[in-house]
């Protein structure tokens, strides 16, 4: 029409050129919303979700189109997991049925919601024009402790072996003292066991087997204060600390032992008593669920007392904090001593482990070797609080937050091994 100005004849192509275009506009838009289309959606996902794990989320899509369509989906996901791009793209041929997935990661415990099913659709053929398709799909799902870890620790655990690559191997150490038969060796059986006596009237090699010592009552004992405020790889060192808890309790439940709970900071507000009783793990997960971090100083006076209170039998108690300074240590070393007196504690603390990588570092520069002399003095004072502690009979663990549920169990199945639990 412009070039029209020059050569008036072109005047009349441009108007059909317009024309044209409303038409395969008006075409596109009948085939979009008035030959019956539509897309039918729901979302399956289960109603707990774990924190910390990859969760596979599913949505079942039908085309109800006649024809070809172009579709992108915006799920309206919570705002927790921090997913602000998220698109996917797919071609639907008619009345085809196409399942789309995706993985989700929760950093947050609690209630979630989830939105409604957003389709934009276009048409294969033209594509002139975009139909947005909103279809409610509300759903709240509730983000737990990390029940994929807990099962995951598990079978690690019962095969005796970890197959991924990085992850250190569970060990074996000795065996209890409970008798419990003696049978005929076999291949993998610990020759230690071998009873001479036994053997020389079968005239076969017999061993001793053993079975574990039961019953024995663990306490979990999970500070949640500002210490367990700092993150790693989106979670908090408390969360790192409670999807331990929670795998270490279905294991030790399953030997039989008896697992219990005690979550503090300022003052002690969870506690679960020692029991070995059906329905004890989920009540050890609600409480875990419940649990909220605050950003106050914690009170290992708190804690002692309600141990002092509570747990009247001797008990293995594993403690979970972040006590990184000398200054700390010196503050919770006498508490912690006092409650060493009476029952076996194990201190699990968190070894950082990007200053322990920047620390082994180059230096280049001077301000590098300011900057790694202070890394190294973080290192070293994390040594000496766990030498101070077991200089006072505390067993300590200083483990990276993502080895910790390995470690923390490989340390409950050698105190059981050596009895001293």
């Amino acid at each position: 029409m412009v070039i029209s100005m020059i050569h008036p004849i072109l005047y009349y192509l441009g108007v059909l050129a317009v024309a044209a275009f409303l038409i395969l506009l008006l075409v596109d838009y009948v085939l979009l919303f008035w030959r019956g289309g539509d897309v039918a959606a729901r979302r399956r996902m289960a109603d707990v979700l774990s924190i910390g794990s990859d969760n596979t989320i599913y949505i079942d899509v039908t085309s109800l189109y006649g024809l070809k369509v172009d579709v992108s989906l915006v799920d309206d996901i919570p705002y927790q997991f921090n997913w602000r791009d998220f698109k996917k793209n797919f071609v639907l041929t008619p009345a085809e049925e196409k399942v789309i997935t995706y993985t989700v990661r929760p950093t947050v415990r609690g209630n979630h919601e989830f939105g409604d099913l957003n389709f934009f659709i276009r048409t294969d053929l033209l594509g002139l024009i975009e139909r947005k398709l909103a279809i409610s799909q509300t759903h709240t799902a509730k983000v737990y402790p990390s029940l994929l870890h807990m099962e995951e620790i598990e079978l690690k655990s019962i095969s005796k072996i970890a197959l991924n690559q990085g992850v250190k191997k569970m060990r074996r150490l000795g065996h209890s003292y409970e008798f419990e038969q003696i049978k005929t060796y076999v291949q993998g059986d610990d020759y230690r066991s071998i009873n001479w006596n036994a053997t020389a009237r079968h005239q076969s090699l017999m061993i001793n087997q053993y079975e574990d010592e039961k019953s024995q009552p663990i306490y979990f004992a999970v500070d949640k204060g500002r210490n367990m405020l700092m993150p790693f790889n989106g979670l908090s060192l408390m969360d790192y600390a409670v999807n331990t808890t929670l795998a270490i309790s279905n294991i030790a439940l399953k030997k039989s032992d008896r697992c219990g709970l005690i979550t503090f900071d300022k003052d002690f507000d969870g506690f679960v008593k020692a029991e070995h009783r059906r329905g004890q793990l989920s009540n050890i997960l609600e409480t875990l669920y419940q649990t909220e971090q605050t950003d106050v100083e914690s009170n290992f006076n708190a804690l002692y007392q309600v141990i002092k209170q509570q747990v009247r039998q001797r008990s293995l108690i594993f403690l979970f904090t972040n006590c990184n300074t000398l200054h700390t240590l010196e503050r919770i070393k006498p508490v912690l001593h006092l409650i060493s007196k009476q029952h076996l504690l194990v201190t699990v603390m968190f070894e950082n482990s990007e200053i322990s990588d920047f620390a082994g570092q180059r230096s280049i520069t001077l301000e590098d070797v300011y900057e790694h002399t202070i890394a190294e003095k973080f290192i070293y004072e994390q040594r000496r609080i766990a030498t101070e502690l077991n200089a006072v009979g505390i067993q300590t663990i200083v483990s990276k937050p993502e080895e910790l549920s390995i470690q923390t169990i490989n340390k409950y199945l050698e105190l059981k091994a050596k009895g001293k639990i």
